[in-house]
């Protein structure tokens, strides 16, 4: 009966630990995301008709 409680007790602690690396974690990559600058704009290759291959182009 002692095991089942200490494994029991150590099973639900590992959860709360575990649960609260991940969380942390996650806050960590929020954080890291609102502070990165947004991409510049890459220029558009291809001209002025657009980047559609000539097979798609309608006439």
């Amino acid at each position: 009966m002692v095991s089942v409680i200490l494994i029991s007790t150590a099973a639900i602690l590992v959860a709360i630990v575990g649960c609260a690396v991940i969380w942390r974690m996650d806050m960590l990559r929020a954080d890291e995301i609102e502070h990165t600058p947004p991409p510049t704009p890459r220029p558009q290759l291809g001209g002025t008709e657009g980047s559609h291959p000539a097979s798609l182009r309608s006439s």
